[in-house]
């Protein structure tokens, strides 16, 4: 199964490389592409040609949002949704819901984050599957980011 993780800030970053570095050595037959930092600006409104390319090869586009997501994930969720890949989008409290409503999401409360979680288990039910026993690994990720966003969050309010 391959992964694209979309992010904005240097912090959804962080949370986005970390995820990469467990999927990587704890999930056999993942691969995970976190776009450089550089691709967050955008360029004249077009997505850096090696990110849109790992978009279109991933099975699925796991986005991460801790902050108001830059133009870039707002146009790598849009290319998601024209390519017609799997998006998952898990959005922070924090984060303006005018950046949010027009995809579909997953929001963290930090006072039930296991909503968010039953929400995604529910939505992986009705994907197509591109391969045998990938909404596992899915799932895990998913849920590390929600506890991950879940800590920048806490971390942010102090």
């Amino acid at each position: 199964m391959k992964v694209f993780i979309s992010y904005s800030t240097a912090d959804d970053q962080i949370v986005a490389l970390r995820l990469q570095t467990l999927a990587v050595v704890s999930m056999e037959d993942v691969t995970v592409y976190v776009p450089p930092a550089f691709t967050r600006h955008s360029f004249n409104g077009m997505l850096n040609p090696v990110v849109a390319h790992q978009l279109r090869e991933s099975d699925v586009v796991l986005a991460v949002m801790i902050h108001n997501p830059a133009q870039s994930a707002v146009d790598e969720m849009n290319l998601a949704l024209h390519e017609q890949k799997p998006l998952i989008p898990l959005i922070s409290p924090s984060v303006s819901s005018d950046s949010y409503a027009s995809f579909p999401h997953f929001l963290l409360d930090p006072s039930d984050p296991s909503k968010a979680e039953a929400d995604i288990v529910r939505h992986l039910a009705t994907l197509p599957r591109p391969g045998n026993g990938w909404n596992k690994p899915l799932l895990a990720l998913c849920t590390l980011a929600l506890g991950m966003i879940l800590v920048s969050a806490n971390a942010d309010s102090r």
